[in-house]
C-alpha cells in the first residue's frame, strides 16, 4: 500500500509541473489524477496540486465534484477523507489536514498517535490563498467563503464568510 502512494505521489509530481500547463497536455494532467481519485467533470487542478496520504496512512479517499477549480501549490491531505462538492474553487498555496499527532506524555514524536477525521467542502464554496484548514475541521459550508490568510480550526457555516487567525466569522454571503 504504502508503494502505491509513493507511485501516486511521484505521477502527481511529474503530471502537475508546469510543462502540464499546456492546452493538450492539461487533459493528460487530470486523466492522470481521474485515475487515482474520483473527480466530476469540468473540474480542473493546476500546478502543483498535490493530494496526500501521510505517513504511510492508510485508507483515505478524496471526491471532488463538478466543476471544481483548484489553483496551484495546493496539498490536499486525504488520509481521513476528503468530499469536495461541486463548484468549489480552492485559490492558490492552500493547505487541507484531515490527520493530526496526538501529543501524549513523553513519547518520542514516531511514537505518537495519528488521529484522522473527514472533511465536506459544500458547493459553491471558495478558499482563499494561502488559507490552512486544519484537521479539527469536518464541514466547510454551502457558499462559505474563507479568506485568505485564514487558519480555520473549527466548521464553517453556510453562507458564512471566515477571516483570521484563527478564523471567525466576519460576514455573510447572501442577497
Amino acid at each position: 500500500m504504502f508503494e502505491s502512494e509513493l507511485v501516486r505521489r511521484a505521477i502527481q509530481i511529474v503530471v502537475s509541473s508546469t510543462l502540464f500547463d499546456a492546452p493538450g497536455l492539461l487533459a493528460v494532467r487530470m486523466w492522470c489524477y481521474r485515475r487515482f481519485f474520483q473527480i466530476g467533470a469540468g473540474s480542473s487542478f493546476n500546478r502543483a496540486v498535490l493530494c496526500i496520504r501521510p505517513h504511510g496512512v492508510r485508507g483515505g479517499y478524496l471526491r471532488v465534484g463538478r466543476d471544481v477549480g483548484i489553483n496551484h501549490h495546493v496539498e490536499l491531505d486525504y488520509a481521513g477523507g476528503i468530499v469536495i462538492e461541486d463548484d468549489v474553487w480552492i485559490s492558490q498555496y492552500v493547505i487541507i489536514e484531515t490527520h493530526e499527532h496526538v501529543v501524549a506524555g513523553r513519547r518520542r514524536k514516531k511514537d505518537q498517535d495519528t488521529r484522522l477525521s473527514s472533511l465536506t467542502i459544500g458547493r459553491d464554496a471558495w478558499i482563499g490563498a494561502f488559507a490552512v484548514i486544519l484537521s479539527s475541521v469536518n464541514r466547510i459550508g454551502e457558499g462559505a467563503i474563507v479568506g485568505a490568510g485564514a487558519v480555520v480550526n473549527r466548521d464553517v457555516g453556510d453562507w458564512e464568510i471566515v477571516g483570521g487567525v484563527p478564523a471567525r466569522v466576519i460576514g455573510q454571503r447572501g442577497p
